[in-house]
């Protein structure tokens, strides 16, 4: 988890930069450093438990953006548990994330402000901690093989 850890402080660090008036490009790079981070925890996490430690970079190459964020997941239950609610809490950060950092990355037109990176990082923030609290648990581990593609059974 190394990387992905070093990406969020690196996220931060960008946005720290300039004092009271940030460059555009410091900005924009720590909302997409953000965004970054949590797709690398994420995948750190499925290819970890990958049997085979020389197929790993193979397997974590696989996973695609877009199919990640728009990976459906259907909880069981109509009432969440805490588990639940704390993968619903990363699933949302993800596509929020993302598409923050699409933005980020290709729209001219958007201003980003020091406000809007600190919030983008306390999303960040929050679906560290939650994926951190459930990442062992078997529905987190579920969604993982959804992102990557696999269908639920």
């Amino acid at each position: 988890m190394a990387f992905a850890d070093d990406l969020l402080k690196d996220a931060y660090h960008l946005a720290a930069r300039g004092g009271k008036i940030p460059r555009q490009s410091s900005l924009r790079r720590a909302v997409s450093s953000a965004y970054y981070a949590l797709f690398h925890l994420l995948i750190a996490d499925f290819v970890l438990n990958w049997r085979r430690p020389d197929q790993r970079v193979r397997l974590g190459r696989m996973f695609e953006h877009r199919k990640m964020s728009q990976a459906v997941f259907k909880f069981p239950g109509a009432t969440l548990t805490p588990v639940e609610a704390e993968l619903k809490k990363v699933i949302a950060a993800f596509a929020q994330l993302q598409e923050n950092r699409y933005t980020a990355d290709y729209d001219f037109g958007r201003n980003w402000s020091r406000i809007d990176v600190t919030n983008a990082l306390a999303i960040a923030d929050e679906a560290f901690k939650a994926w951190r609290i459930i990442r062992k648990e078997k529905i987190a581990q579920d969604h993982l093989l959804t992102m990557f593609g696999a269908r639920r059974v």
